[in-house]
Protein backbone atom coordinates (compact mmCIF):
# COMPACT_ATOMS: atom_id res chain seq x y z
CA UNK A 1 0.00 0.00 0.00
CA UNK A 2 3.18 1.99 0.36
CA UNK A 3 4.36 1.65 -3.06
CA UNK A 4 6.17 4.32 -5.26
CA UNK A 5 3.87 2.57 -8.34
CA UNK A 6 0.45 3.26 -6.04
CA UNK A 7 -2.12 5.41 -8.41
CA UNK A 8 -5.22 7.00 -6.81
CA UNK A 9 -8.36 6.96 -8.74
CA UNK A 10 -10.96 9.28 -7.42
CA UNK A 11 -13.79 9.41 -10.37
CA UNK A 12 -17.32 11.42 -9.94
CA UNK A 13 -19.15 13.61 -11.74
CA UNK A 14 -17.46 16.97 -9.76
CA UNK A 15 -20.56 19.08 -10.98
CA UNK A 16 -19.28 20.98 -9.41
CA UNK A 17 -16.69 19.78 -7.06
CA UNK A 18 -16.51 21.03 -3.59
CA UNK A 19 -14.51 21.05 -0.34
CA UNK A 20 -15.39 18.02 0.47
CA UNK A 21 -13.46 16.46 -2.88
CA UNK A 22 -10.54 18.22 -1.91
CA UNK A 23 -10.80 16.68 1.72
CA UNK A 24 -10.41 13.11 -0.15
CA UNK A 25 -7.64 14.09 -1.98
CA UNK A 26 -5.97 15.51 1.11
CA UNK A 27 -6.72 12.64 3.37
CA UNK A 28 -5.27 10.23 -0.07
CA UNK A 29 -1.88 12.02 0.59
CA UNK A 30 -1.63 11.92 4.11
CA UNK A 31 -2.37 8.47 4.29
CA UNK A 32 -0.40 7.01 1.17
CA UNK A 33 2.47 10.09 0.57
CA UNK A 34 4.57 7.66 -1.35
CA UNK A 35 2.05 7.44 -3.93
CA UNK A 36 2.85 7.86 -7.60
CA UNK A 37 -0.30 9.96 -8.97
CA UNK A 38 -3.63 10.81 -7.49
CA UNK A 39 -5.79 10.78 -11.07
CA UNK A 40 -8.95 12.47 -10.38
CA UNK A 41 -11.87 11.25 -13.30
CA UNK A 42 -14.53 13.54 -14.20
CA UNK A 43 -17.78 11.37 -15.91
CA UNK A 44 -19.59 12.60 -18.54
CA UNK A 45 -22.55 10.85 -16.79
CA UNK A 46 -23.45 8.04 -14.26
CA UNK A 47 -25.34 5.18 -15.40
CA UNK A 48 -27.65 5.97 -12.62
CA UNK A 49 -28.17 9.59 -12.77
CA UNK A 50 -29.60 12.41 -15.76
CA UNK A 51 -27.53 13.88 -18.02
CA UNK A 52 -25.11 17.13 -17.12
CA UNK A 53 -26.10 20.41 -18.22
CA UNK A 54 -22.60 21.47 -17.60
CA UNK A 55 -20.36 21.73 -20.76
CA UNK A 56 -17.46 19.39 -20.03
CA UNK A 57 -14.67 21.83 -20.35
CA UNK A 58 -16.17 23.68 -17.44
CA UNK A 59 -16.12 20.84 -15.05
CA UNK A 60 -12.22 20.40 -16.27
CA UNK A 61 -11.93 23.81 -15.45
CA UNK A 62 -13.58 23.28 -11.98
CA UNK A 63 -11.51 20.45 -11.24
CA UNK A 64 -8.34 21.78 -12.42
CA UNK A 65 -8.70 24.81 -9.87
CA UNK A 66 -10.28 22.47 -6.98
CA UNK A 67 -7.17 20.11 -7.09
CA UNK A 68 -4.00 22.15 -8.81
CA UNK A 69 -2.72 22.92 -5.44
CA UNK A 70 -2.27 19.11 -4.34
CA UNK A 71 0.77 17.52 -5.30
CA UNK A 72 1.06 15.08 -7.68
CA UNK A 73 -2.24 14.93 -9.00
CA UNK A 74 -4.11 15.48 -12.29
CA UNK A 75 -7.11 15.16 -14.31
CA UNK A 76 -7.56 11.88 -16.46
CA UNK A 77 -10.42 13.41 -18.64
CA UNK A 78 -10.84 9.94 -20.87
CA UNK A 79 -14.30 9.50 -19.12
CA UNK A 80 -16.24 13.04 -19.58
CA UNK A 81 -14.61 12.98 -23.31
CA UNK A 82 -16.31 9.76 -24.22
CA UNK A 83 -19.33 11.02 -23.97
CA UNK A 84 -20.96 8.10 -22.82
CA UNK A 85 -22.37 6.80 -19.71
CA UNK A 86 -19.21 5.93 -17.56
CA UNK A 87 -18.77 1.79 -15.75
CA UNK A 88 -15.84 1.60 -13.37
CA UNK A 89 -14.61 -1.47 -15.02
CA UNK A 90 -14.43 -0.30 -18.43
CA UNK A 91 -12.63 2.98 -16.85
CA UNK A 92 -10.23 0.37 -14.65
CA UNK A 93 -9.69 -1.73 -17.24
CA UNK A 94 -8.57 1.46 -19.97
CA UNK A 95 -6.18 2.13 -16.87
CA UNK A 96 -4.90 -0.72 -16.68
CA UNK A 97 -4.18 -1.25 -20.81
CA UNK A 98 -2.21 2.58 -20.55
CA UNK A 99 -0.22 2.47 -17.14
CA UNK A 100 0.25 -1.89 -16.74
CA UNK A 101 2.87 -1.26 -14.00
CA UNK A 102 0.72 1.12 -12.38
CA UNK A 103 -1.05 -0.45 -9.07
CA UNK A 104 -4.88 1.36 -8.89
CA UNK A 105 -6.63 2.40 -6.03
CA UNK A 106 -9.69 3.45 -6.30
CA UNK A 107 -11.58 5.74 -4.15
CA UNK A 108 -15.17 5.64 -3.57
CA UNK A 109 -17.83 7.10 -0.75
CA UNK A 110 -19.38 5.41 2.34
CA UNK A 111 -22.98 5.38 0.16
CA UNK A 112 -21.13 3.73 -2.98
CA UNK A 113 -19.35 0.89 -0.80
CA UNK A 114 -22.34 0.17 0.38
CA UNK A 115 -23.89 -0.75 -3.14
CA UNK A 116 -20.83 -1.76 -4.34
CA UNK A 117 -22.26 -5.42 -5.31
CA UNK A 118 -24.67 -3.90 -7.42
CA UNK A 119 -22.32 -2.01 -9.66
CA UNK A 120 -21.85 -4.01 -13.18
CA UNK A 121 -19.00 -6.26 -12.57
CA UNK A 122 -18.24 -5.09 -9.64
CA UNK A 123 -16.05 -8.25 -8.79
CA UNK A 124 -13.88 -7.83 -11.81
CA UNK A 125 -13.23 -4.31 -11.00
CA UNK A 126 -11.74 -5.31 -7.47
CA UNK A 127 -9.93 -8.11 -8.67
CA UNK A 128 -8.38 -5.45 -11.05
CA UNK A 129 -7.34 -3.11 -8.32
CA UNK A 130 -4.89 -3.21 -5.87
CA UNK A 131 -6.93 -1.16 -3.69
CA UNK A 132 -10.64 -0.17 -2.62
CA UNK A 133 -10.01 3.10 -0.54
CA UNK A 134 -13.52 4.10 1.06
CA UNK A 135 -13.92 7.83 2.34
CA UNK A 136 -16.52 8.63 4.79
CA UNK A 137 -19.21 11.16 3.66
CA UNK A 138 -22.02 10.83 6.65
CA UNK A 139 -20.72 7.87 9.30
CA UNK A 140 -18.36 8.10 11.75
CA UNK A 141 -17.51 4.28 11.34
CA UNK A 142 -18.63 3.13 8.18
CA UNK A 143 -20.81 -0.25 7.89
CA UNK A 144 -19.16 -3.05 6.81
CA UNK A 145 -20.77 -4.76 3.52
CA UNK A 146 -21.26 -8.16 3.73
CA UNK A 147 -20.76 -8.88 -0.07
CA UNK A 148 -17.46 -8.05 -0.49
CA UNK A 149 -16.20 -10.25 2.67
CA UNK A 150 -13.39 -12.14 0.64
CA UNK A 151 -12.60 -9.05 -0.25
CA UNK A 152 -11.25 -7.51 2.60
CA UNK A 153 -8.03 -7.65 2.49
CA UNK A 154 -7.62 -4.87 -0.67
CA UNK A 155 -10.24 -2.41 1.16
CA UNK A 156 -8.96 0.71 3.35
CA UNK A 157 -11.55 2.89 5.64
CA UNK A 158 -10.44 6.29 5.23
CA UNK A 159 -10.40 8.90 8.55
CA UNK A 160 -11.28 11.65 6.29
CA UNK A 161 -12.57 14.75 7.92
CA UNK A 162 -16.51 14.82 7.10
CA UNK A 163 -17.10 17.05 5.08
CA UNK A 164 -20.93 18.04 4.73
CA UNK A 165 -21.55 18.63 1.06
CA UNK A 166 -23.14 17.72 -2.00
CA UNK A 167 -22.82 18.73 -5.65
CA UNK A 168 -26.50 17.86 -6.25
CA UNK A 169 -27.71 20.04 -3.36
CA UNK A 170 -25.39 22.84 -4.95
CA UNK A 171 -26.80 22.54 -8.03
CA UNK A 172 -30.13 23.35 -6.68
CA UNK A 173 -28.71 25.97 -4.48
CA UNK A 174 -26.38 28.27 -6.85
CA UNK A 175 -28.98 29.74 -8.86
CA UNK A 176 -29.85 31.88 -5.84
CA UNK A 177 -26.22 31.99 -4.53
CA UNK A 178 -25.28 33.56 -8.06
CA UNK A 179 -27.92 36.41 -7.63
CA UNK A 180 -27.10 36.79 -4.72
CA UNK A 181 -23.41 36.82 -5.16
CA UNK A 182 -22.60 34.66 -2.35
CA UNK A 183 -20.77 31.94 -2.02
CA UNK A 184 -21.56 28.95 -0.53
CA UNK A 185 -19.19 27.88 2.45
CA UNK A 186 -18.39 24.56 0.87
CA UNK A 187 -17.24 25.86 -2.66
CA UNK A 188 -13.15 27.37 -2.89
CA UNK A 189 -12.72 30.80 -4.15
CA UNK A 190 -11.14 29.49 -7.04
CA UNK A 191 -14.35 27.53 -7.86
CA UNK A 192 -16.40 30.55 -6.94
CA UNK A 193 -14.71 32.66 -9.25
CA UNK A 194 -15.29 30.47 -12.66
CA UNK A 195 -18.65 29.89 -11.58
CA UNK A 196 -19.36 33.54 -11.85
CA UNK A 197 -17.37 33.91 -14.70
CA UNK A 198 -19.31 31.38 -16.58
CA UNK A 199 -22.40 31.63 -15.30
CA UNK A 200 -22.75 28.07 -15.44
CA UNK A 201 -25.44 27.03 -12.76
CA UNK A 202 -27.46 29.69 -13.37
Amino acid sequence: MISSDLVGVFGGSFDPPHLGHAEVASSFWKNFPNAKELLIVPNYTSPWKQNKKTLPETIIDLVQAQFESFPNTKIWDWEIKRETPSFTEETILELLKVRPNDKLALLIGEDQYSEFHKWKNWENILDKVDSLLVFRRFSQSVPQNAHLQKFQDKIVFLQNLIVEAASTNLREELPKCILENRKPIVLSQKVWDIILKNRSYC
